[in-house]
């Protein structure tokens, strides 16, 4: 090797010591979190940053050994090509970082807190890669652009009443919201055009359930001893279905083919299946006993419910699959998610770490089950991109996956979230972050990005 030579490499490689000593003293004291490395508390890629630096500045000192000895220092053409190469050397230094730390976002935009006068939030609807977003509040509803700002806004109902639930799903572009009066939740149904904020119609409801679903051209309530179905773009009533004598309609489920009811009389719980073209009821089946409150998570082909942390699924004449004991799914609806006929739920394993589980609306059977990490928990679970979902795990730190809800196989590295302003609710669509936190400190949506620096 020439002396001009080792006066080149020996430049790289004091170049990429530096840069790499400066990435190792930034991640351990602005990166590292209070968590010890052997429970995740380390940056991701620390041990092989460490490993290089040292490498980098082993050869760095062998190599100015080496130019001493020969004298290159002297050479003014030497020094000039030695600090180009030098500058170059930090480029694929920089990008083999990136690669060793992996896929980081952090906070691009966000709206202002509202403040504790805000009314408590409910909900959100949205759609992954969606141009918008749509929270809803007790006092209100809210729509935010693709760039975070304000859209439309749809104020309190006129006589004052507060919103008190709202539909799970917005077929055709259109929502349900339910508004209390006099205590009783669902005293008034209103339905909202979500491009627009335009309401398309209302109607009060007398002795209400408390329950609304949207869903083909159907909005489907329970008032009145009656589950009752209203044209969802027009509101016209289309067909009223009794409901078992002193039986309270808990939740409904309504679809292109049929609407499904859970009810609840003296005699227990039963699951009502409606057709959803006349109301006209095809099956009614009992729900064992001593296991509510029951939750409907899928309609057609086959019915599933969750009822008591077990889950209840039923072929579309109404028999029960399971010959034993139902898979347990202890999650609250909101670390609960189904992706098609799989149903994707947070399990926290008794004393253990939280595993996340896939069961098959299908047959209930489960499909597999993976932990996230160390002493890591399912905060948010959402709909994702190509078929996959995506989850936001809370431990050491916070990381967004995406997973695919046959197999539980993730789609490369999971990306870290930094230092995101996260309620104790949140929902997520794509990289928009809805915060349903009731205090009102928080940024009601925010968006975030890819980290480019360090």
């Amino acid at each position: 090797m020439s002396a001009v030579a080792r006066l080149v490499g020996a430049c790289a490689f004091t170049a990429v010591a530096l840069l790499y000593a400066v990435l190792c003293v930034k991640s351990l004291l602005v990166d590292m979190t209070e968590t010890v490395c052997s429970a995740g508390g380390c940056p991701r890629g620390l041990g092989w940053l460490l490993l290089w630096a040292c490498a980098a500045s082993a050869a760095a000192g062998l190599l100015w050994w080496a130019v001493a000895r020969a004298r290159a220092h002297r050479s003014a053409a030497g020094w000039t090509l030695a600090v180009l190469v030098a500058l170059a050397a930090l480029v694929p230094a920089w990008q083999g970082f990136s690669w060793l730390r992996g896929p980081h976002l952090t906070l691009f935009g966000y709206q202002a807190p509202e403040g504790p006068a805000a009314g408590s939030p409910l909900g959100s609807w949205g759609e992954p890669g969606s141009a918008s977003v749509i929270r809803v509040r007790t006092d209100g509803v809210t729509r935010y652009n693709g760039e975070g700002r304000h859209g439309w806004r749809l104020g309190p109902s006129p006589d004052g009443s507060e919103i008190c639930a709202m539909s799970a799903q917005t077929p055709s572009g259109t929502g349900l919201l339910l508004y209390a009066w006099d205590g009783a939740c669902g005293a008034r149904v209103r339905a909202v055009d979500l491009d627009s904020g335009r309401e398309l119609w209302t109607k009060a409801l007398a002795a209400p359930s408390g329950t609304v679903s949207a869903g083909g051209s159907l909005a489907v309530t329970a008032a009145g001893g009656a589950v009752v179905a209203h044209d969802l773009r027009t509101g016209a009533e289309r067909w009223r279905s009794p409901l078992p004598e002193g039986a309270t309609a808990t939740d409904l489920l309504a679809g292109p083919d049929r609407v499904l009811a859970v009810t609840r009389s003296a005699s227990g719980t039963e699951l009502l299946t409606l057709d959803a073209a006349t109301g006209a009821r095809a099956r009614q089946i009992p729900l064992p006993s001593g296991i509510e409150p029951a939750r409907l998570v899928r309609g057609a082909p086959a019915a599933a419910v969750i009822a008591g942390d077990r889950l209840l699924a039923f072929d579309a004449e109404g028999r029960s699959h399971q010959d034993g004991e139902s898979p347990y799914v202890p999650s609250k609806d909101d670390r609960r998610l189904r992706v098609g006929d799989v149903l994707v739920v947070a399990v926290p394993e008794r004393e253990q770490r939280e595993v996340l589980a896939a069961f098959s609306l299908t047959d209930g059977h489960l499909l597999w089950s993976r932990p996230l990490g160390d002493d890591s928990w399912v905060r948010t679970l959402a709909a994702g991109r190509g078929g996959r979902f995506a989850v936001v795990s809370e431990g050491a730190y916070a990381h967004l996956w995406e997973l695919d809800p046959r197999t539980g196989a993730q789609a490369g590295e999971p990306a870290v979230l930094r230092d995101l302003p996260m309620g104790e609710r949140t929902a997520l669509y794509g990289h928009t972050f809805v915060n349903l936190d009731p205090r009102g400190t928080l940024p009601p949506i925010f968006d975030v990005a890819p980290v480019l620096g360090w």
